[in-house]
């Protein structure tokens, strides 16, 4: 009993991790990656090659509170401040990390028209969906829910997978270009919360307590992990019997000389999981529970099981059935871009990125408005200002170093803050929301440059190219 449920407890409440949009990267046609915001885009290489960790992804969004709604300080002691932190807290308050690495990667140009790109990456995401109730709850009591209800239920939501990806961009004519990608899933392990209502209500004339709860959370490759007796080397290909397809779709179009835009739809798919498919329920029927008070007479009347027998009343009410279920099927969270890129004059261009997730129903977006220069052929660097999850304080950087073969690049939609708050870090990351950092080393050779001026856009369609 006790391991399942702290292996419930881990599921609700673990800390979040997974892919996030990237405003930034949009801009940096010199790098190959650029290719993952659209399969249409076409980067300066003809070829390109990334070995494992040739490229490196984290990110991390909060779209409620920072560090510094948590805390106050006073003649330069730091406090908790628990009512300043209940103020900044959103009705749903949702925290995201990303992490993915390339395993390999491969991109060439195979003619004029066609570009050919090839990748093998490890992704990983969690999400966690902490209510404000809850917290409200543990802060201030329920006095303040005396004749209403409480939603109090955190969500999680993880999943870890490999991904190999063909793509291609077409040139269609001398203004459009298309491109797709699809992608052959295995995943490792998840956890999906279906459903997650726990309610508690307050009563107006005697202030009795009433709870109800129903819960349906599912995991794959999670519960057999959790035992002692677990052995990875002798189940890890049971680890990749999840099978799942996606796509991305992507076009470019230069409206007219100097102006692209861009518009793509990624991660378009599932994963059937089948593997160690595990579940834990809760009913209204069964979770329900009305608690009228403290009764001071057994307690003064040395009745010590009173309060033991709440308790376990409690615990057999609330307790998760739990099994074996049947294999499920989960979505990826898809994103979308949308993309304007202006060259002002010859390797030199503004542009503007605006981009959506939605996954579970629930909607974020948001928009990266930026510069990007390429210093020949050797450096490449951007700046971008991002609003995203709530955050406007978002300074990005990017830079390439292309040294052929080898192209170092490094880059984030938050880089910029934590650079100009050197000297002040604890300040950056007390007020920190939102922040991605991708970086790595990539191996490119045969460098495209635009044939005249006229025809330079970046991002354009490849007539009007030739070799450097």
């Amino acid at each position: 009993m006790n391991r399942s449920l702290t292996t419930l407890l881990l599921i609700l409440m673990s800390p979040a991790i997974w892919a996030q949009t990237e405003g930034t990267l949009t801009l940096m046609n010199s790098l190959p990656q650029v290719v993952y915001t659209n399969p249409a885009a076409v980067p300066r290489y003809r070829f390109s090659l990334g070995l494992p960790g040739s490229s490196l992804l984290f990110s991390y969004t909060n779209n409620g509170f920072s560090y510094s709604d948590m805390v106050k300080t006073q003649n330069g002691v730091v406090t908790a401040d628990l009512n300043k932190f209940n103020n900044a807290l959103k009705p749903r308050n949702y925290i995201t990390m990303a992490a993915q690495a390339d395993l390999f990667r491969f991109s060439l140009k195979v003619s004029p028209r066609f570009y050919l790109t090839v990748n093998a990456t490890a992704k990983a995401y969690n999400r966690l969906m902490i209510p404000k109730d809850l917290m409200s709850i543990f802060i201030n009591g329920n006095v303040q829910f005396i004749g209403s209800s409480a939603v109090i239920s955190p969500r999680i939501e993880s999943t870890t997978m490999l991904e190999t990806g063909f793509g291609g961009a077409y040139t269609v004519n001398k203004n459009l270009r298309v491109g797709a990608r699809i992608k052959i899933l295995k995943g490792v392990s998840n956890i999906t919360t279906q459903s997650a209502n726990l309610n508690i209500a307050v009563a107006p004339d005697n202030y009795a307590v009433t709870a109800t709860a129903d819960l349906d959370v599912r995991s794959s490759g999670i519960y057999n992990f959790s035992q002692s007796n677990f052995d990875f080397g002798n189940s890890y290909k049971d680890y990749l019997s999840n099978n799942g397809y996606a796509f991305d779709l992507g076009a470019t179009y230069r409206l007219f000389d100097r102006l692209n835009l861009g518009a793509s739809l990624l991660d378009i798919g599932s994963i059937k999981w089948s593997n160690n498919t595990y579940g834990y329920t809760l009913s209204k029927s069964d979770a329900s529970y009305t608690f009228p008070g403290v009764d001071l007479n057994q307690i003064l009347n040395g009745n010590s099981a009173y309060l033991d027998h709440e308790g376990d009343t409690l615990q057999k009410r609330f307790k998760p059935k739990e099994g074996v279920i049947p294999s499920y099927r989960t979505t990826l969270p898809g994103k979308m871009y949308l993309t304007a890129q202006y060259e002002l004059r010859r390797n030199f261009i503004v542009g503007a990125a605006g981009y959506a997730e939605r996954y579970q129903g629930r909607l974020s977006a948001g928009l990266t408005l930026g510069v990007n220069k390429n210093f020949g052929r050797r450096l490449t660097l951007s700046g971008s200002y991002t609003i995203s999850n709530n955050s406007y304080n978002n300074l990005g950087a990017g830079m390439s170093i292309n040294a052929p073969p080898f192209q170092f690049y490094l880059l984030g939609d938050n880089l910029l803050n934590a650079a100009l708050s050197a000297n002040h870090i604890n300040q950056y990351l007390n007020n920190l929301q939102t922040f991605n950092l991708r970086m790595g080393l990539n191996f490119v050779f045969g460098w495209d440059r635009p044939e005249t001026k006229q025809n330079g856009s970046v991002n354009s369609p490849d007539y009007g190219r030739k070799n450097q």
